[in-house]
């Protein structure tokens, strides 16, 4: 028991780039050793990397946005690889488990939308959100999402996705290339051509967080694009001009759609007293308003007052 629980924090310090040299060396040469002697868990470790993949999308939508163009190759084989001897080595017992809920796979899509060289489609999932589909695109998804997160694949062509806001249930879209994305709830667009070597994300409101297997390139926010080289393996995060978006608040009280807002324009709102948040909130905007725009006007309906911080990032509405 000691022996793992030293193993466990020597590749703790590995992968937090904390490790001596003399550390690093250690790693290497288990990897290399682990790499002779276990073959035959090959898939298993693929989807490990896949499912760590999706887990550090959910933390990079929390994190800071980048303004500046980024530039990024995927080079982190041996960081990749100690994640995947970490989780092999604690965790062994649970993939000869199928019934442990930690290594159930996604469910397989159960619903398939299509549309042909003219045609156009919006698609309403369980959850309230829609999917525009442009011409010559397919898109695979659940019937019901399940209660922990939200899934699904745009496997061919262009979407525009309208997605419904949740905290604690991410919305997570698979690319071809095993590129994904992930949002909590926010608006943005995808083009995913198999026959291009590229592919696109645009984003109208929100923040997105994308990446692939190895590594996340980066969580994008309104009037922001990356684009990803299919054969160089390259992402370029840079600024695009966005369409205008309607900010819907329907069936929600006033700490929600605060809520909704600041996730919208990456700015910090705080309601005081509380228990103003209870109160009913219905209303329309557009992304192309100004946060503080939309603040005066819902801190007028209320009769409330509102102030703003020097580099508008954060906003009081009071009594």
């Amino acid at each position: 028991m000691e022996d793992k629980k030293l193993a466990e924090e020597l590749l703790k310090k590995y992968l937090e780039a904390k490790a001596t040299p003399q550390e690093i060396e250690q790693v290497e040469n288990w990897y290399n050793t682990y790499e002779e002697n276990n073959k035959v868990l090959s898939q298993s470790r693929k989807a490990v990397i896949e499912r760590l993949m999706l887990t550090n999308l959910q933390a990079q939508i929390q994190a800071p946005a980048r303004s500046n163009i980024s530039f990024i190759r995927s080079n982190s084989f041996l960081q990749l690889a100690a994640s995947v001897i970490l989780v092999c080595s604690i965790g062994l017992v649970l993939w000869k488990n199928p019934k442990h809920p930690q290594q159930q796979k996604l469910s397989a899509p159960s619903l398939l939308a299509s549309t042909r060289a003219n045609e156009k489609k919006t698609i309403r999932l369980a959850d309230g959100s829609e999917i525009t589909l442009s011409p010559s695109s397919r898109l695979s998804y659940p019937a019901k999402f399940t209660a922990a997160n939200r899934e699904i694949a745009l496997e061919e062509g262009e979407a525009f996705f309208k997605i419904a806001h949740e905290e604690k249930r991410p919305f997570t879209v698979q690319l071809p290339g095993k590129i994904y994305t992930k949002v909590l709830g926010t608006s943005f667009t995808i083009r995913a051509f198999k026959a291009s070597n590229s592919l696109n994300i645009l984003v109208n409101t929100g923040k997105v967080a994308v990446g692939n297997k190895n590594q996340v390139f980066g969580t994008l926010i309104k009037g922001q694009q990356i684009t990803y080289d299919k054969n160089k393996e390259t992402a370029i995060i840079s600024q695009a001009p966005v369409a205008d978006t309607r900010i819907v608040f329907e069936g929600m009280n006033l700490q929600q759609a605060l809520q909704k807002l600041a996730y919208i324009y990456s700015i910090k709102i705080d309601l005081s007293p509380a228990h103003l948040g209870d109160l009913g909130c219905t209303a329309t905007f557009h992304s192309k308003q100004k946060p503080e725009e939309i603040i005066s006007i819902i801190s007028s309906l209320y009769n409330l007052k509102y102030e703003i911080s020097p580099d508008h990032k954060s906003f009081k509405i009071y009594k």
